[in-house]
Order: structure tokens, then C-alpha cells, then sequence
């Protein structure tokens, strides 16, 4: 209880003490005015205390209290003070009589508030209760003040009539707020039975009045200030500010006691008041104790109609259970503390096959594997969480067969009269933990070859390097890239590519112990850690083991391939702890660098790569910024007739200017835009450019250099039309260049798609013929019109018919196949001259001029034209 509940129930204690033993004086009246009053001052005191949400009807009751403590100060003055009784009505009983409608609105606010949805069967008794009272207080209170031998004037005896209909008015509500849905704290008992109070001793005021038996200080006053400590005490109660929330909506409850007034109220009260109003004094002792003793009876008789149908309804549900348990496929049990089965449902049968009476009285422990059941025991033999719930168990529990299936069981601590033990669903969950194991294998293994992925592999890297010391003195990490996937899988198609990659991996196994370990990471990467090594060494000699294993030929899709890798190897610095993405990262540079030094070998990382990578990186990022932004320019190196001089066509050449490192060489930037895919979209730009700068030279031919990559595209051809069309470059003006290579490595795509290039009426060629591994054979295969003599070949065609054998060799093969040849890289006067007697009519190179903007080659231009001219 609080300090100002506690405080104010002092001081009204002690002020009733001061009253009832003071005599009729001024300072008895004024005791009894500050006592009314005290109501309506704590009220407001614990509205502005505690501040309730909706304080309306707190602000309702504290008025009313305050003009009830006014009629009060006006009614006992007289009485108290001058010794006489207060002559018709007054303006006391206005004040006294303003208490009930406000009583009323303010319950009727904290009704509705708290049962907001409304409640029928609360409603309907509150009705009973006040219907049965209100007969009684016109019988005995009302009816005496409307006959007329009572006397008085039709204004006093009106006046005297409106108490018992204001109590009635407030019982109303008041029984409604107290047979409803209600979380019923300290405040509302107080206000419950303070009200209560109020109207029992109203009653016996309008009783004593009517007989002139009232007089003020008497115990009825008692009553009175019983209800103004009772409304008082409830105002300054903390939990006053939570007695207008809401309450949850349940079902109607009719409890015994409860069914017992309302069935009194109804069947008792009217015979009652008859039976006191016509009978004798000498028989109404006798209809009264008749009356009670057949109600005791009935009450008795209706209690075992109760029972019985409590019985029936328990019987339902039981079957309902019983229905339901034989249709679900969870075993629901009750096992004791000792684990010890006291019931178990019939769908046992299904998971155990079990009959459940052959499980009764027996231990749970004795059906779980030995394995789980020192676990099954430690969670059964403790108390649950805070909600008495136990488990997820998962053990294996065994058949009849003997057979163990996977089970999960839940459950929760159970301690009543009925049941001491656990109650615990259990169902079978066999299917779930191997599909849980077949996604765990996949989450951690590479679905195509059965190797361990990347996750999976980065983890047991970070354990190896946890481990290291004795005995685990060495571990490595190798990157396997196979060299030429691609044009396996564009070449043969994405199944034969898988099906080599698949063979890798069944070499790679081969190739390791069973403490090690191999891995796809991704394409045609692999990754193998090396655990448990003797020496650091001994990586190199797993690295060799595995480029014989890959070198060795398999015939995929009819074909026979001889699969190259390069290996990257990486060891842990021994000075500090790396962790598993850094050593993964750098043997990936090694491997790199393993390419670079010409492929099928193996390398050791060194930081000195890494710092090679991280160049190449940022080079990589300035060139995608550098395309995106159009800052690569378009050169032109002019084609001259080898007889005359005079140029007869360019070609496109790419140049980047660099803001910080100025001309990057092509061979640096252009490999770059082919790993990063940023040839596609650069060589269609200088294609583009190309195109729109030529049709300005009429008549002039221009050449462009088409990568692999742009061959394999499937929209190249679409987009060489396009740009034909955009441009207004006749087609046979325009010769798309493509490397040697491509006629071997992509033999059938490149075919097709130089067929359909070759429709368009463009000219194609061959650019560094002869430097690469194509078959001679294979040239009538595929639509080319020209042959270049690359840069080596020429740069000894003056100094004898030794060094210009190769160079005499391609223009003769040109004559025989009809192609036309044009001579790279000529620098002198005389390797133009001897290309020209040896019968090469096109030729470039430094000799005539580099690589030059459009600008300057179209001032190049009428000299050259001018000369040829004279």
C-alpha cells in the first residue's frame, strides 16, 4: 500500500475518532464537513498524483464528491449545531442528489473503456441484480413515499423518492462493472465496495427517515464515512491509472457462488417480499425457512446436474483426444521423472511399431541408442528453460525390427495432481536430417566434380594454419587453372567442358594423400591444400605429380584432348600468422605468374608478384573508367602500293593516352581488355570511329582488327551491318582482321562466323600469318581474301635468300590460293624494294609512317596521292 494511502487512511481515521467523540457543537458539523470533504480532495489529489491517460472519470466523481460534501455541511449544520430537523427539501438535496448522476457517468465511462466490444453475459446479470433490488426499494422505500397517508408535499415526498432512484441509477452501473471481464486490482475493490457501501447505508437512511428515526451522528454515519475512505483511498492508489484499460476479451464464466445470488435473486426475492408483505408474523418464520430449504435444495440438485454434465463433456473430450491421437503421426507420451513411459498414444505403432501397452511401465532410455542416451538423460533431468520447456531432442530411437530411426522430441515439464513428469511430442525426422546432410554436402562441396568448394576449403586452411608446429611443420596452397578451357568449352560445347572438368578432378585425388585436400573454386580453378609436409619442397614435387597427371590425353565427345594447367604455389609466411584468404589470394598471383612465363609449369609466390598484381588491377580499373569515358583514341597506319607509293588504305589502330603514364603500350592494355571482357565493347568503339573516319576518305580502304572474342560473339555480324549502315562505308571498303590462332582454336565458330561476315561483302585477313599453329590445310576452309607477312618474317627479306625464304613462301602459298598479301613492319627503303620484285604490292610500316591521329593522316594524304600521281 502506498504512503498517501496509507496517510489519508489515517487522517480519516482519526478525524471520525474526533467526530464520533465530540458533542453536538459547531466543531462537530465542521469535522463532519472536512470528513465528505476529504473524498473529493484525495480524489483530485490522485488525479494530479498520477496522472491517469483519460482522467474523466476521476474529474466526474471528484465533482460529485464535492457537492455531496457541501449538502452534507448544509444538512448537519442545523441538526449539530441549532438541534433541529432541516423543514421540506433544501439545497442540500440538490447538492446530495447531483452525487449519483455523476456517480453514474463516471462508471459508465470505465465501462465502456474496459470493455470496449461489450459483454452480453455481463450485461444480462448486472440486470438481474438490479431488477431484483430495485423491486425491493419500490416495496419498501419508494411505494411508502407515494401514499398519500404519509403526508407531506408532492415536492418533499418527490425529493425523498429521488435518493432510492439515484442508488438505483448507480447500482445499475455498478453491477455491470462488477460482473464483467475485469483484471480486478486494489482500486476497483476499493471502489467496488465503497459504492456498495454508499447505497446499503442509503438504504437504511431512507428506511430510518421514513419512520423519523434518522438522526445526524448516529452509526448510520459510519457507512458514509466507510465510502468516502473506500473512494478516496481508490483515487490515491497507484494502479488507479490502469483502471480504465481495456480488458481481454474470454469466455463466460458462471462460477458456483455467482450462479448461486443470481438464481436467489431471481426464483427467492419476489415470493420473499410477498410473503413479508401479506403473511402474519407467526408464519413468516415458517414460509421463510420453507422457502430456504427448498432453494438449498434445488442448488444441491442442480450441483449434480452440473457434475454430470461436467462428466459428459470430460467424456467427449477424452474421445475427441482419443480420435485425434489415432490420426496424428507425432507420438505424444508422458514420461515420469525417471523416465519411466506412463502414457503413450497409439501412433507409436506407426513410428516404433510398438503396441502402447506393451511400453507402459517401461524406461524411454531403454528404446535410445546407447550413443544419445547419456544426452537424452542430462535434458530430461533438469527442470526445462524459465517456461518449463524441454529440448529439441534429436536422438535415434529403435524400432521393434531393431532398426534406429532419427526422432526430434519437445516437451514441457508438467507437475500437477494428475501428472508428474514430462509431456513430449515426438515425430520422426530421419527423411529431414539426411536431406539436412545431402544440402550441408552441397553447401561445402562443388556439385559437378564432388570436391570441396571454396567455403569449405578456406575452413580447413584456417584449422591447418592454426595447427601448425609439430608435427604439422609444413602446409601449402596450390592454385590449379587449366590452360585453354575456354576453347574446349566453346569449341566442343559446355558438356564436354564439364566432363573434362569432372576427369580433373578424379586426376587431382590421384595426385593427393588422404590428408589433404582438393577443390574447385570456381570455372576451371582448382585449389589443393597440402597438410602434414616433410619440407616446403615437397609442394613443388605435388605440383609436377599434378601437370604429368593433367598432361596425360582423354578422349571426350569423340575427341582426344591433352588437358595443360598452370600451378600457383603459395607457403605460409613462417615470421606470422596469414589467414586462409590471403594464402588463397596468393597462390592465385603465382598461378598468374605461372601463365605469363608461358603456361603448363608451376610457381612459387613471391611478394614481388603481388605487387605486379595490384599494378595490373589498377591498370585494369583506369582502362574500364577509360572506355566507359571514350578516352581511347583511334590511330590510323597508312597501307602504301609498294610500286608507286601511294597510299591505299589504313588501318585502325588503338591508342590510350593515359593521364598519369601517358601512351600505354597496346600490348599492355590490350590482353587486359580481353581477361576483362572490355574488348568487346573497345573494339566496337574503334569500329565504329573507324568506320565513320573512313567514309570521309573516298575510296580509301580501312582495316580493324576483330579479337577472338568478338568473333565468338554472336551479335558481331548484326553489329559490323549496323555500323556499315550508321557509317555509309561501302563493305568491300571495310577488312576485318583476325589472328591465326582463331582459325585453330575456334575452328568451327570462327568458320560460321566469318561466313556470315563474309556476306556482308567486307574483306577478312589474316593477321601475323604464319607465327601461329594453324594448319596449313585448313586455310581453304575459310573465307579469307588476305594474308599478312608479319614483322619477323620481313625484317631479313633484304639481306639474302636465306632470310627471305618465309617471307618468298607466303607470297607464293598467296599467289597459289589467289589471296592478296600485304608486308608488315617495313623500316627501309630496300625491304620495300625487295617486297615489291618479289611480287607483294601492299605493304606498312615506320619506312611510310606510324600509327598517326586521322588529322595527320589526312594531310599525309594529298602527298602521298600527289607522288603517285608524278
Amino acid at each position: 500500500m502506498s504512503v498517501l494511502v496509507r496517510a489519508y487512511a489515517c487522517v480519516v481515521v482519526t478525524l471520525s475518532a474526533a467526530y464520533y467523540l465530540t458533542p453536538d457543537s459547531p466543531l462537530r458539523a465542521v469535522l463532519w464537513t472536512v470528513i465528505s470533504a476529504s473524498s473529493a480532495v484525495a480524489v483530485a489529489a490522485g488525479v494530479a498524483r498520477h496522472r491517469p491517460a483519460r482522467p474523466l472519470p476521476w474529474v466526474l466523481a471528484a465533482a460529485g464528491l464535492a457537492l455531496y460534501a457541501v449538502g452534507a455541511a448544509l444538512f448537519y449544520w442545523p441538526q449539530l449545531v441549532e438541534h433541529r430537523q432541516p423543514a421540506g427539501p433544501s439545497l442540500a438535496d440538490m447538492c446530495y442528489l447531483a452525487l449519483y448522476p455523476m456517480l453514474a457517468a463516471a462508471l459508465v465511462i470505465l465501462v465502456r473503456r474496459r470493455s470496449p466490444g461489450g459483454d452480453r453475459a455481463a450485461l444480462l446479470d448486472a440486470a438481474i441484480v438490479t431488477v431484483g433490488m430495485s423491486l425491493l426499494t419500490w416495496v419498501f422505500l419508494i411505494g411508502p413515499y407515494l401514499d398519500d397517508a404519509i403526508g407531506g408535499t408532492m415536492l418533499e415526498r418527490a425529493t425523498q423518492v429521488a435518493y432510492p432512484l439515484g442508488d438505483g441509477l448507480v447500482l445499475a452501473v455498478l453491477a455491470r462493472l462488477g460482473s464483467g471481464r475485469t483484471a480486478r486490482g486494489a482500486p476497483f475493490w476499493l471502489l467496488l465496495g465503497s459504492i456498495l457501501t454508499l447505497l446499503s447505508f442509503d438504504a437504511i437512511f431512507a428506511w430510518q427517515s421514513l419512520r423519523d428515526q434518522f438522526h445526524a451522528g448516529s452509526w448510520v454515519d459510519a457507512g458514509w464515512i466507510v465510502f468516502y475512505l473506500g473512494i478516496g483511498c481508490a483515487a490515491l492508489h497507484p494502479d488507479m491509472r490502469r483502471l480504465d484499460e481495456p480488458v481481454a476479451p474470454g469466455p463466460a464464466r458462471l462460477t458456483s457462488g455467482r450462479f448461486a445470488v443470481l438464481l436467489a435473486v431471481a426464483a427467492l426475492l419476489i415470493p420473499a417480499v410477498i410473503t413479508v408483505e401479506s403473511a402474519a408474523v407467526a408464519e413468516l418464520a415458517v414460509f421463510l425457512a420453507a422457502s430456504c430449504v427448498l432453494f438449498v435444495l434445488i442448488l444441491i440438485r442442480m450441483a449434480d446436474l452440473m457434475a454430470a454434465l461436467r462428466d459428459v463433456q470430460r467424456q467427449r473430450a477424452e474421445d475427441r483426444f482419443q480420435r485425434l491421437t489415432e490420426q496424428v503421426t507425432d507420438v505424444l507420451s508422458i514420461c515420469g521423472r525417471d523416465a519411466t513411459i506412463q502414457y503413450v498414444t497409439p501412433s507409436v505403432r506407426s513410428l516404433l511399431d510398438h503396441h502402447p501397452e506393451a511400453l507402459l511401465g517401461t524406461s524411454l532410455t531403454d528404446l535410445v541408442h546407447p550413443d544419445d542416451r547419456q544426452r537424452v538423460l542430462v535434458l530430461l533431468g533438469n527442470d526445462g528453460d524459465e517456461n518449463g520447456r524441454v529440448g529439441p531432442i534429436e536422438c535415434r530411437l529403435q524400432r521393434a525390427s531393431g532398426q534406429y530411426i532419427v526422432t526430434e522430441t519437445v516437451g514441457r515439464v508438467v507437475d500437477d495432481a494428475d501428472v508428474s513428469g514430462y509431456l513430449l511430442t515426438t515425430r520422426d525426422i530421419t527423411e529431414r536430417k539426411a536431406l539436412e546432410e545431402q544440402l550441408t554436402h552441397r553447401a561445402f562441396h562443388d556439385e559437378l566434380t564432388g570436391l570441396a568448394n571454396r567455403a569449405l576449403l578456406a575452413d580447413r586452411v584456417h584449422h591447418a594454419l592454426e595447427r601448425r608446429g609439430t608435427p604439422y611443420q609444413h602446409i601449402a596452397v596450390l592454385v590449379v587453372d587449366l590452360d585453354d578451357f575456354k576453347t574446349v568449352n566453346d569449341s566442343l560445347g559446355r558438356s564436354a567442358g564439364d566432363a573434362l572438368l569432372r576427369s580433373v578432378g578424379d586426376r587431382l585425388r590421384t595426385c593427393l594423400r588422404s590428408a589433404d585436400t582438393a577443390a574447385r573454386l570456381g570455372g576451371d580453378e582448382f585449389a589443393v591444400l597440402l597438410e602434414h609436409l616433410d619440407d616446403a619442397a615437397e609442394a613443388a614435387r605435388v605440383a609436377e605429380r599434378i601437370l604429368a597427371t593433367l598432361r596425360q590425353p582423354l578422349s571426350i565427345g569423340g575427341r582426344e584432348i591433352q588437358p595443360q594447367a598452370s600451378v600457383g604455389i603459395a607457403l605460409p609466411d613462417p615470421d606470422r600468422l596469414p589467414d586462409a584468404d590471403e594464402l588463397l589470394r596468393n597462390a592465385d598471383v603465382a598461378m598468374h605468374m605461372a601463365k605469363r612465363q608461358g603456361r603448363n609449369r608451376f610457381a612459387y609466390f613471391a611478394p614481388s608478384m603481388h605487387a605486379g598484381l595490384l599494378e595490373k588491377l589498377d591498370l585494369a580499373d583506369d582502362l574500364r573508367g577509360a572506355v566507359e569515358r571514350h578516352e581511347l583514341q583511334v590511330y590510323y597506319q597508312p597501307f602504301v602500293d609498294l610500286s608507286d607509293g601511294a597510299i591505299v588504305g589504313a588501318e585502325a589502330l588503338v591508342r590510350w593516352p593515359h593521364p598519369r603514364h601517358g601512351f600505354i603500350p597496346p600490348d599492355r592494355f590490350i590482353p587486359l581488355a580481353e581477361e576483362s571482357g572490355l574488348i568487346l565493347p573497345l573494339g566496337y568503339t574503334v569500329l565504329e570511329a573507324a568506320c565513320r573516319q573512313a567514309a570521309a576518305w573516298p575510296g580509301l580502304k580501312i582495316s580493324v582488327n576483330l579479337s577472338p572474342r568478338q568473333v565468338q560473339d554472336p551479335a558481331v555480324v548484326l553489329y559490323v551491318q549496323q555500323t556499315l549502315a550508321r557509317s555509309g562505308l561501302a563493305p568491300h571498303l571495310l577488312t576485318l582482321e583476325i589472328t591465326e590462332s582463331l582459325l585453330q582454336e575456334d575452328a568451327e565458330v570462327a568458320q560460321h562466323r566469318l561466313g556470315e561476315l563474309k556476306a556482308l561483302g567486307v574483306q577478312l585477313a589474316v593477321d601475323d600469318f604464319g607465327t601461329g599453329y594453324s594448319s596449313l590445310s585448313r586455310l581453304h576452309d575459310f573465307p579469307i581474301d588476305v594474308l599478312k607477312i608479319p614483322k619477323p618474317f620481313v625484317d631479313g627479306v633484304a639481306a639474302g635468300a636465306e632470310q627471305s625464304a618465309l617471307a618468298r613462301a607466303i607470297l607464293d602459298l598467296a599467289a597459289a590460293l589467289g589471296l592478296g598479301v600485304v608486308a608488315e613492319g617495313i623500316e627501309h627503303a630496300e625491304q620495300a624494294a625487295e617486297l615489291h620484285r618479289l611480287g607483294c604490292e601492299v605493304g606498312q610500316g615506320f619506312h611510310f609512317s606510324k600509327a598517326v591521329p586521322a588529322a595527320e593522316l589526312d594531310a599525309l594524304l594529298p602527298m602521298r596521292l600527289g607522288a603517285a600521281g608524278r
